[in-house]
C-alpha cells in the first residue's frame, strides 16, 4: 500500500473542471473579459469620461456603474451560518469601491455622487439585511469624507423580485465632475516603463482590520471551487439549476485559514486606493501612462487598454492566506486570468518616479512593489508572465 499522507488541494480538483475548455471560467455561467462590450467600450480612458454636463471646456464628466456580482452570495451565505448583519456593510463597500476606483484609473479621486439599486428576494433577504446595507452605503460615503475624499449619497432604489432574484443583488452608480487638466488618459508606452502593483491584501492605515484581498471578482470560481457541497444541500437557492456539480470544494466557511475564518476572507470588504492615488496623482501625473484596476480579467486585464505593448509581470506578490488555498484547483494562468491574485491596482509609470511610488505607498502601510514592465511592440498587446516556476502568455487579437 502507498504510505498515507494529508491530502493536498490537487486532490480536490473538480473532476468536471478537468474536462472544460480553457473558458472554464464561462462554463460556470459567467465571463471575465465580457467580449460583447468591446465595440461600445472608449479607450481615451479607463473609465469613459464625457464632455462636461454643464457644458464648460475645462471640465469632464464622468458616470459609472459597478456592483457586486455573485459576492451577495458569499455574504448571503456568511450571514446564515454566522448570523451577523454587519457582513452586509462589507457589501455596501464594495458596490461604491467599484465604482469609485474604476473612475480613480481615470484620475478622479474625488467629488463623488453614489446611487445604489438593491434588488432582493424578499423570502430570503428580510428588510433588516436592506437595512445594514443602506447604512453600509451611507457609512463608507463618510469615512470617504474623513479621508478627506468628498462624496455624497444621492439616495437609490430597492427592488423586490422574487420571480428574477435568488437572494440580493447590489449595484452602485457614481457620479463626478472633474477639472480636465486633473484626468490621466491612456498612453501607449514610447520606451520601457515600469509596473507598481499595489497590494489588495494586508491592512492599511486607513482600514480597521485585516483585508484578504478578495475583491469582488471571480467570486462565482472561488466559490465553487474551495466551498463544500453540502452548501448546495442546506442553500440551494444560492445556485442555478443549470450548473452541474456546483460547490465542489473540500472547505466550510467556519474553517480557519491562517488563523481566520475562510468566511471573513471570502466577504472582506473591496480596498479603495483613493488616499493613495490622490497624492500620487499630485506630484506625478505627467509620469503616469496607465494606472489599472485588474478586475474582471484579472492580471491580463491591461490587454484592452494598451494595444501594441509587450508587458511582463515576473514578480508577483506572494500569494496571502485568500489565494494561497487555489494553489492545485486550476493552473496559475487560469487563476491570476479570473482574479487578482494579491493586487488590484497596477500603475505604469516612467522608472525614475517608481521609487517615489513605492516610497508614498508606505506611508499608508500598503505593500507594493515592481511587478514587471511594459515597452512598445509591433504586434498585438502581449503579456508575458511567471509565477513560481510557470510562465505563460496572453496574447491580444
Amino acid at each position: 500500500m502507498p504510505p498515507s499522507r494529508a491530502p493536498t488541494n490537487a486532490d480536490f480538483v473538480i473532476p468536471w473542471l478537468r474536462k472544460m475548455s480553457t473558458d472554464w471560467y464561462r462554463s460556470l455561467g459567467v465571463s471575465a473579459h465580457k467580449s460583447f462590450l468591446a465595440k461600445h467600450h472608449a479607450k481615451d480612458y479607463f473609465a469613459a469620461v464625457l464632455p462636461d454636463i454643464a457644458g464648460e471646456a475645462t471640465h469632464r464628466f464622468a458616470l459609472h456603474a459597478d456592483g457586486v456580482g455573485t459576492k451577495g452570495i458569499l455574504a448571503y451565505l456568511w450571514w446564515r451560518e454566522k448570523g451577523d448583519e454587519s457582513i452586509w456593510y462589507h457589501l455596501a463597500q464594495d458596490a461604491l469601491v467599484m465604482n469609485t476606483d474604476d473612475m480613480a484609473c481615470s484620475g478622479i479621486t474625488e467629488g463623488f455622487v453614489f446611487s445604489t439599486t438593491i434588488t432582493r428576494n424578499p423570502f430570503h433577504i428580510p428588510d433588516s439585511v436592506v437595512g445594514a446595507i443602506i447604512d453600509g452605503v451611507y457609512a463608507f460615503t463618510e469615512h470617504l469624507n474623513q479621508l478627506g475624499i468628498s462624496a455624497q449619497v444621492a439616495g437609490g432604489e430597492t427592488a423586490d423580485m422574487p420571480d428574477i432574484v435568488r437572494t440580493v443583488g447590489i449595484e452602485a452608480t457614481a457620479a463626478a465632475r472633474v477639472a480636465t487638466n486633473r484626468l490621466i488618459p491612456l498612453r501607449r508606452p514610447e520606451q520601457e516603463i515600469l509596473i507598481v502593483g499595489l497590494a489588495s491584501f494586508g491592512q492599511t492605515n486607513y482600514e480597521t482590520t485585516y483585508n484578504s484581498g478578495i475583491g469582488s471578482n471571480g467570486i462565482t470560481a472561488i466559490r465553487h471551487l474551495l466551498l463544500s457541497p453540502v452548501y448546495k444541500q442546506k442553500y440551494p437557492e444560492t445556485v442555478a439549476d443549470e450548473l452541474p456539480n456546483p460547490y465542489q470544494g473540500r472547505f466550510h466557511l467556519s474553517d480557519r485559514v491562517h488563523d481566520f475564518f475562510l468566511g471573513d476572507l471570502l466577504t472582506a470588504p473591496t480596498r479603495t486606493y483613493l488616499p493613495y492615488l490622490r497624492q500620487v496623482y499630485e506630484n506625478y501625473r505627467q509620469a503616469i501612462y496607465a494606472v489599472i484596476h485588474c478586475t474582471g480579467g484579472g492580471q491580463r486585464k491591461v490587454m484592452k487598454y494598451l494595444p501594441y505593448t509587450l508587458i511582463r509581470k515576473d514578480n508577483f506578490f506572494p500569494l496571502p492566506p485568500m489565494f494561497s488555498v487555489l494553489e492545485g484547483l486550476r493552473p496559475w494562468s487560469e487563476l491570476f486570468e479570473v482574479l487578482n491574485m494579491g493586487h488590484r491596482m497596477e500603475i505604469y509609470a516612467l522608472p525614475s518616479i517608481a521609487e517615489e511610488l513605492l516610497g508614498i505607498a508606505t506611508q499608508y502601510n500598503l505593500p507594493a512593489r515592481i511587478i514587471g514592465s511594459a515597452r512598445p511592440h509591433e504586434g498585438p498587446t502581449r503579456i508575458e508572465a511567471s509565477f513560481q516556476g510557470t510562465s505563460w502568455c496572453w496574447e491580444g487579437d
